[in-house]
Order: structure tokens, then sequence, then C-alpha cells
């Protein structure tokens, strides 16, 4: 129950800024009322008349709003005058195909979120899809220079004059602040919930370890970009040098190796040392991982290098050695000292055992196709940060939010 009322209260943010929008729509009007009127004396006062475009540029948002409602103020009254021009044989057939087109005009209207986003300037542009931090910096961006214009405007209005109502709009223009502040409160939650996202799984109220770095909602993965401007793959493909896990995920398919095999890497640089695993769990273990840190293997029958965390070159493989599913997580890892084995070689003698870990930090495994090797690494302080993903049969918290669909109707450009 508590989180369909969450969804709830996500899936009406919309509505929440607009309703904001609108009472600063209404200051709008109380400002326009008191620049105008015939005894402020402000018209013709230069420093008042510069704070007055200021204070409108940063209040566009509120003015789009005052044309919707401006608009649909215009459909309803076109929609009576329909009905009362109307002839009086089908007054009542008319009356009532009026009536249901002009609500379901209305609704398409106020439904619309393109439109939501134009009216709250908010970015309409696919390449925010997959970039909720960027998303959230180009509004922070925007509101900083709406409060800086509104500022300067308060300033200028105060400064008019005492024989002017400069004062008065200086007043209403400082209460206006308020939106501001509750529309940047409301971006802040929005960024939160998609970058540093909890999955439904996830119901602890204990601190994330530190070296989690994030869940990744499974909508924004890689297989899942949409091919739009903006919303790609990574270019580079499989040439792809960056190290960012979260780029890895989102960005490139689940059969992305990031590096070389690891011996390839020592060859060209000795002294890297950084590895990026995949591996794969239950969902109850990744939410235990994310809240503390990996555990050891110790069974005989799952571990052919020995004790310790496993992991494979790509998320992909991890499927034909996990001995469980439901989440995914990508990790960045100090392999130390590296022990290397290949099929040739006596790995019967590693199964179940720590034999090596005087000698050595990982068992890497040399597989004939380089696809499938995995390695091992003795301890988990070797394992220094991860992002994680948990699959949509086990997390219904994006599908109940919307947030696989909120962005689905953009367009190629950027409001």
């Amino acid at each position: 129950m508590c989180w369909c009322h969450l969804a709830c209260c996500y899936k009406a943010l919309p509505l929440y800024t607009a309703a904001i929008l609108f009472v600063e729509f209404i200051l709008v009007i109380v400002r326009i009322a008191i620049f105008f009127s015939p005894s402020s004396q402000l018209v013709t006062n230069s420093q008042a008349v510069a704070g007055f475009i200021l204070d409108w540029i940063s209040s566009l948002a509120a003015t789009l709003l005052g044309i919707l409602v401006a608009l649909t103020i215009l459909i309803i009254l076109l929609a009576i005058l329909a009905a009362l021009c109307s002839s009086s044989s089908s007054k009542n057939r008319v009356h009532s195909y009026n009536e249901d087109s002009t609500s379901n005009t209305l609704k398409d209207l106020w439904k619309n979120k393109p439109l939501q986003r134009l009216i709250q300037l908010n970015c309409n542009c696919p390449c925010y899809i997959a970039r909720p931090k960027a998303r959230f910096i180009a509004r922070l961006v925007f509101l900083l220079v709406c409060f800086i214009f509104r500022i300067i405007a308060i300033a200028l209005y105060a400064s008019a004059g005492s024989n002017t109502n400069g004062g008065s709009l200086a007043i209403v223009c400082a209460i206006s602040l308020a939106c501001l502040g509750t529309i940047f409160l409301i971006d802040l939650y929005h960024y939160g919930v998609w970058w540093h996202y909890r999955p439904q799984c996830d119901t602890r109220c204990s601190l994330l370890s530190k070296k989690h770095k994030r869940y990744i909602p499974y909508h924004l993965i890689g297989v899942n970009r949409t091919m739009r401007l903006g919303d790609k793959p990574c270019p580079d493909g499989f040439q792809c040098r960056n190290r960012l896990l979260e780029h890895i995920l989102i960005f490139h398919s689940d059969d992305f190796k990031p590096q070389e095999r690891y011996s390839q890497v020592q060859q060209k640089n000795p002294d890297d040392t950084l590895y990026i695993g995949f591996h794969r769990t239950k969902p109850e273990a990744a939410v235990s991982i994310a809240h503390s840190d990996f555990s050891i293997s110790t069974n005989p029958r799952t571990t052919m290098l020995g004790q310790g965390v496993y992991f494979a070159r790509s998320m992909a493989e991890t499927e034909g050695k996990a001995n469980s599913a439901g989440a995914y997580i990508c990790a960045e890892i100090q392999m130390g000292r590296v022990k290397n084995v290949s099929p040739g070689s006596d790995i019967n003698a590693l199964r179940g055992t720590r034999d090596w870990w005087a000698t050595y930090d990982t068992v890497y495994y040399n597989h004939p196709n380089d696809s499938r090797d995995e390695f091992c690494v003795k301890s988990p302080d070797q394992i220094l940060r991860w992002v994680m993903v948990v699959d949509p049969e086990c997390d219904e918290k994006v599908r109940n939010y919307g947030l696989d669909t909120e962005f689905d109707d953009t367009k190629c450009g950027c409001i």
C-alpha cells in the first residue's frame, strides 16, 4: 500500500507543478496590475521598467500556464457558443455531442506530456532519458537564472523611489520566490527517484555501503536505448574505453566487455591493476551487498577457482556461471597479484580451497573462448565500488511509478 501511495504522489508531480505555477501566475497578474496602475508611476521609471522585464523573463513558465488556462477557457466558451447556436430541433443531441467533444479535447490538452514539459520549461529531448543528472542540472541552471533575475528585479523595484509603488511590487515579487523554491524541491525529488533509485525489494532503513554507488532502474540499461536523438548506445561500441560503471550499463549491450583479457591488459600496462567485473545474484543478496559488502563463496561445488568472490567479463556471460538470478552487479576491482590458469592447467586442485591466498589476490581463468573468462578475488576489500540493476520480474517500482513510459513521447528538441 505504501508503494502505491508513493507511486501516486510521483505521478502527480506535474499536477503539483501546475498548481504552483498557477499560484505564480496569479502573482504575475498582481504584479502587472500594480506596475500598470495609473497611480504607481512605475511605467516611466527606468529602474522599475528594467526590473519588470527581468521579472517577466523569470516568470515565463507561469506565463505559459496562463496561456494554457486562457486557451482552455476559450475552448469552453466556443463550445457554449456552438451549443447556443444549434437549432432547437437537434438541441439536445448537438449539446451532448459538443459537451463530449469539448471534454475530450480538454482532457487531451491537459494530459499531453510534451505540453506539460513545455509549460514547465522542462527538458523535452530524448537525450535526457538516460541522463537524469544532466536533466536535473539543466533544470537547476534554469531555476537559478530565474532566481537571480527575480532578486535583481526586487532590488530595482525597491529602489524605484518612494513616490512609486515599487515597494509593494518588490514585496509581491519576493513572495513569488517561494514558488521557485517549491518547484526546485519537486525537481530535486524527481531527480532522486531516477538517479538515487531504490528498487522495490530494498526496504531496509540502514545506510548503504560507501562502495555502493547506485541502483540503476532496469529501463535505463543499454538494451533499452530508444535509438532516438541522444538516446542511442555509445557510438564507440566495443572500442569504448569509458570505465564509468554507469556508462557501461546504460550505454552498452549486455555482451559488452569493458576491457581486454586481463593478461593482455597487463602486457600493455603492468601498472594497470583495476578491472571491471560482472556478478549475478538474487535480488535479496544484492540488497544485502548494497548495505554491507560481498561475501566469500565457500561451497566446493561452485568454487572451481577456489574460495572467493566470482566475476565474469560481461553481463551476458554471468548467465551460464551464476547459480542464482534476479540482479546484476557491475564492479570495479583491484586485481592485485594474479594467478592465471587455463583448461590445460590443474585447476581441480584449486576447487573449494584457499591455498593460493598466501601468494595471490586473484585467480583468473583463461577460457578457450575469451568471452567466457572468469576470475575469483580472495577478499571483498578488493572490490572498490559497484552499481546494480534488479530485473523487471523482481522490481515493479519502475512500472508502478511509470518511469519506463514517462519520456516515451519526447521529441527531437529540448525546451
